[in-house]
């Protein structure tokens, strides 16, 4: 699928079928899903029905190279421009100069002018070449009253005929069917840009069984298993470091662009690159689980999640193109009726804005450039599970944040642990109750222990733990208070200025830790309004709050206790931890490495693809209004319209896929 036209013709043909339920179109990947009862219709049924759409499909696990058309395809489509080649140059030689006519005076070249029998023959050959990659999905949008590009140039084909206009009509033919394989070679090498991640992870691994080790398939490793990575060698696996010493690329993963050091009891994630030293690693996760692999996944489900603009261009382009067939008839005939010129005239006129009307320009322009942005984001580390957030992520305007990891080192230590007497002891399994009662993310802080009716003395340990600036912990079934304390980041402030120069005007820091902790962390960084001692529900209402105010909001945080806010932002943002999956499902956009680093790229990109998309849409309207003029002055031609159609086709693809690179380092985009 290379045009939102056929992905009509698509609905159209399945959707007479008895037992389709549901029809999910991703127009960016060339994928369909269908959901189907198979007591009223098989498999092979909707593969026919694909075919009589003028299509071909296969299994998506079975689509090495979705998108792709076949040989015959290419093999008609230089077929058709040989033979217009070859037409032209007979003409040329046994008659009038064909191209230079063409070229000047459009369709007028055919009047008064009869091209020689061997030129309109291989013009004739071409047309047929041309008509053999597309006549199926005319033919099928003929049957279901559908005017698509392909009945609409099918059409002006038969009018050239008609009208004695060979050359011109060759040209169109030609230009038709390579205008097909350009977009879907262009949208080919976006649909394989996230695929390629993939192909990181080695085939093989060196399995370490006591004192030996062999080679085994990659995707056999269970977790517990214990494999052996070189330098120069690619990581098999997501585990942990039981020995060694190495640096390793974790640039495909997340975006950093320099190797980390790692060591025994660090992560180290499938598909990454050690660039020296040797280390022993245990399996973690099975293989099909590995990060990378729920990674792509995760980007493979975001096509179903459309943006708004998607949104409305669809709805656009649905009334858009009947209300140009109405210009187009009226071209046709009002003027003729009228006495102001030949039929044969003002029906050619009609054709070409026919031509003009195809909305295929428009329609392509949204859905390439999100997946693009979506594709180079994946590959910064940054995962939006939808083009719908992508775009709210260019619109935000407040920031709401946690404070462990993202403005602190979130490495804390132990400063103090202090012993509880049978009483304390009591009195804190009697609050600890409560807080159960009471709901998740309750955090042991003053306020919440005389919240609670926590016995005075205990509350007082409490405070007096708090009162440096830790987190005091409370660990269930045992006797004792711990007060851990995290250094503030010292290039929190440098990213948090680097929010406001892209148009954040509030950030707040919504701390469960006591004051003093978050006071401490929002002053370092340079936020000028936090909030202490929140329980979860707090969170939630306060990002509520900052959405009322701004309309869009965004919570960013990395434990489960924080998933109610992550649901309720407009953006939810995660930060991708093994101890923090449950909030990745709640969350809209998952990141890796550096937190708040990646929510100023997260949003600087997201903005740079907006102003793609506006772009996009511009210049494909721009560009059929002009047409659109010219017609109107009677300047249009058959093959101009096409060109123009698939010009403008082509910018706006190569426009959108711009952004599978992403620009620059993110506190530099701002």
């Amino acid at each position: 699928m290379d045009c939102g036209e056929e992905v009509s013709l698509l609905r159209a043909a399945l959707s007479r079928l008895k037992g389709v339920r549901e029809l999910h179109f991703d127009l960016a990947k060339g994928r369909m899903t269908v959901e189907y009862a198979p007591e009223f219709v098989s498999e092979d049924e909707i593969f026919a029905a694909v075919e009589g759409a003028g299509m071909r499909c296969q299994r998506w696990e079975e689509a090495a190279r979705p998108g792709r058309g076949g040989g015959w395809e290419r093999a008609a489509v230089w077929a058709s421009g040989a033979l217009l080649a070859l037409g032209l140059a007979l003409e040329a030689w046994l008659g009038g100069e064909a191209l230079e006519t063409l070229l000047a005076h459009g369709h007028r070249a055919g009047h008064g002018h009869a091209a020689p029998a061997t030129a309109t023959v291989c013009y004739a050959a071409s047309m047929a070449a041309g008509v053999l990659v597309f006549w199926r999905k005319a033919w099928t949008a003929l049957r279901t009253a559908r005017a698509d590009m392909n009945l609409l140039v099918m059409v002006s084909l038969a009018g050239a005929c008609a009208l004695g206009e060979w050359t011109e009509g060759a040209t169109l033919a030609f230009l038709y069917a390579l205008a097909g394989r350009l977009e879907a070679l262009s949208l080919e090498r976006a649909r394989r840009s996230v695929a390629r991640l993939l192909e990181l992870i080695p085939a093989q691994a060196s399995l370490v069984h006591g004192d030996h080790e062999h080679r085994v398939e990659a995707d056999s490793l269970v977790p517990g298993a214990r494999v052996r990575v070189r330098a120069g060698e690619r990581i098999p696996c997501d585990g942990v470091v039981l020995e060694g010493e190495a640096l390793v690329d974790q640039a495909p993963m997340t975006g950093e662009s320099v190797p980390v050091p790692k060591r025994a009891g660090d992560e180290v994630f499938a598909g990454t690159l050690s660039t020296g030293g040797t280390l022993l690693v245990e399996v973690r996760r099975p293989a099909g689980d590995t990060r990378l692999e729920r990674m792509l996944r995760m980007v493979e489900e975001s096509g179903s999640r459309k943006a708004e603009s998607e949104r409305l261009v669809e709805r656009f382009a649905r009334r858009y193109t009947p209300a140009v067939l109405l210009l187009a008839f009226s071209v046709a005939v009002l003027p003729p009726l009228a006495g102001m010129g030949a039929w044969s005239e003002w029906a050619y006129h009609g054709m070409v804005v026919l031509l003009i009307a195809c909305p295929c320009a428009f329609v392509i322009s949204t859905p390439v450039t999100v997946m693009a942005a979506l594709a180079s984001a994946a590959r910064q580390g940054v995962l939006i599970k939808g083009g719908a957030f992508l775009e709210a992520a260019g619109r935000l305007r407040a920031l709401a944040m946690d404070r462990h990891g993202i403005l602190t080192q979130g490495e804390p230590r132990l400063a103090r642990r202090e012993t509880l007497d049978q009483e304390e002891k009591d009195a804190l399994e009697a609050w600890q109750k409560w807080r159960l009662e009471e709901g998740p993310g309750i955090p042991v802080t003053p306020r919440w222990a005389a919240a609670g009716g926590m016995q005075a003395r205990l509350a007082e340990r409490i405070a007096e733990l708090a009162a440096d600036g830790c987190t005091v912990s409370a660990p269930q079934g045992r006797s004792v208070l711990e007060a851990w304390c995290d250094a503030p980041l010292a290039r929190a402030a440098r990213h948090v200025e680097a929010l406001r120069r892209l148009g954040v005007r509030r950030i707040v820091l919504l701390a469960s830790d006591p004051e003093p902790a978050a006071r401490a962390a929002a002053q370092a960084a340079g936020v000028d309004e936090f909030r202490a001692e929140l329980s979860a529900e707090e969170k939630a209402e306060a990002v509520e709050d900052l959405k009322r105010e701004y309309g869009n909001a965004a919570m960013l945080a990395d434990c489960v206790a924080d998933a109610p806010a992550l649901r309720r932002a407009t953006v939810g943002i995660s930060v991708a931890a093994p101890a923090a999956e449950a909030a990745q499902e709640s969350a809209d956009v998952v990141v890796t490495g550096s937190p708040l680093e990646k929510v100023v790229f997260l949003i600087a990109h997201a903005r740079r693809a907006l102003r793609v998309i506006r772009q996009n849409i511009a210049l494909a309207l721009l560009l059929k209004a002009v047409f659109f003029l010219a017609a109107a002055a009677g300047k249009a031609t058959l093959w101009m319209a096409v060109a123009a159609d698939t010009g403008a086709t082509l910018l706006v693809t190569l426009n959108g896929l711009r952004l599978l690179k992403a620009a620059g380092h993110p506190t530099e985009q701002a």
